[in-house]
């Protein structure tokens, strides 16, 4: 079920239901699509492959500064996007998933790498000693109450070799903390209460950037809400319409993704109503 951001926000989150919803019972996700959260709007695969390159310029500073010879670890790897990425530019990565279709798809994406491997396991209970000069995490602490979220900043510290960091990539809110509850369940924070979590776990430096390919995408979604609130007659579920949607948005791009936010915003009208951010966090020794 697509989130609503307008339901009242709750301060605890099911695991369980988060497990369920990403093993997804009916099977009929692609691992893919669900990794990237495309599957819900019917947004075609080459919205996720924007959003994916868009990411990838916005942290690439960060990741040129690693080197080449490092080791990498990536918490909840999903279908392997991000593993890929990594083994294309460090000596070795390590994915962990937990779910069996993510793990399935991401074997399946990174079996010509030599130098990546992915496991199956709960990234907070079966995380590999290390050490690693980078651990990335994409999308996970925002499916994890605050306790566990600095109790497993705190592991990845530990598995860190000298130097190294950890970078997050999580949807935002812009101020204080929204959780959904239901089928799909998450807890989007602010940024200053992802640098407070990080401040408990003992990382006081921590530096965020706005995702504008996730940006882009959320705009996507956002004009499918529309279209399935105000033309109800027109198919709710309909893979035709989410190209034709994607299509027509990247067409009018510099309006689209970027005008029309900024116009908005000025506006102070929240457009889109999600962000997302990534943050590199560098321990103190």
């Amino acid at each position: 079920m697509a989130p609503d951001l307008e339901q009242p926000a709750g301060t605890q989150i099911d695991d369980e239901a988060v497990r369920r919803y990403f093993e997804d019972p009916s099977g009929t996700a692609d691992p893919a699509a669900m990794s990237m959260m495309t599957h819900e709007f019917d947004l075609p695969s080459k919205a996720a492959e924007y959003r994916l390159a868009r990411e990838v310029e916005t942290i690439s500073s960060w990741l040129d500064n690693i080197g080449e010879s490092g080791s990498v670890l990536d918490v909840g790897c999903g279908a392997g996007a991000w593993v890929e990425i990594f083994a294309n530019r460090f000596k070795s990565v390590v994915g962990i998933e937990r779910s069996p279709r993510m793990v399935a798809a991401a074997q399946e994406r990174v079996a010509h790498l030599p130098n990546a491997q992915v496991y199956q396991g709960d990234g907070r209970q079966d995380l590999l000693e290390g050490p690693f000069n980078f651990i990335f995490l994409g999308g996970l602490m925002m499916y994890m109450g605050d306790a566990d979220v600095v109790e497993l900043l705190q592991a990845l510290k530990s598995r860190l070799s000298e130097g190294g960091v950890i970078i997050l990539r999580e949807s935002t809110v812009r101020k204080g903390v929204l959780a959904l509850k239901g089928e799909y369940q998450v807890i989007y924070r602010s940024v200053n209460v992802y640098r407070q979590l990080c401040e408990q776990a003992g990382i006081t430096e921590v530096e965020p950037r706005g995702n504008s390919g996730y940006a882009s995408m959320a705009i996507a979604e956002e004009f499918v809400r529309i279209r399935r609130k105000w033309l109800s007659f027109l198919p709710k579920e309909s893979r035709l319409l989410g190209s034709l949607t994607w299509a027509v948005l990247r067409a009018a791009a510099p309006v689209s993704f970027w005008a029309l936010p900024q116009i908005l915003n000025r506006l102070h009208i929240p457009w889109p109503k999600l962000q997302n951010h990534f943050f590199r966090l560098r321990p103190s020794e």
